[in-house]
């Protein structure tokens, strides 16, 4: 299951990285903030589709016993919430996209969906 997860996750974030990676200086930004968000919203909706699958592997117990973080992301209306990138708090983006993060104008890095900033992808 682990492995589907990873490589669907891949086939939709390499299109964008490698779209990212090629932009010019001066760029559109409103075009690669839109395959950020399109790619971000294709992996939560391909976790919502798993996580009946996670809740059968896992006993109620084994479920109790997960982190409040991690067990949120077995939370369909939770997903639903951050889907987009706005909700949900700054640990989105790492957990459930590793690499992925926003720099924003001022310098720094941010995790997570945001808005504006340049989208630096971060392959480990």
């Amino acid at each position: 299951m682990n492995r589907r997860y990873v490589i669907s996750l891949d086939s939709i974030w390499s299109p964008v990285a490698k779209y990212l990676a090629a932009l010019p200086d001066n760029y559109n930004k409103d075009e690669a903030y839109s395959r950020y968000q399109r790619a971000r919203e294709a992996s939560v909706d391909m976790l919502i589709r798993v996580v009946p699958d996670i809740k059968r592997l896992l006993s109620a117990e084994q479920r109790r016993k997960l982190p409040a973080f991690i067990a949120s992301y077995l939370d369909t209306r939770y997903l639903a919430s951050i889907r987009s990138g706005t909700a949900g708090g700054g640990a989105n983006g790492p957990m459930m996209f590793p690499g992925i993060f926003t720099a924003p104008a001022g310098g720094g890095v941010r995790d997570g969906g945001g808005g504006g900033g340049n989208v630096i992808i971060i392959r480990n």
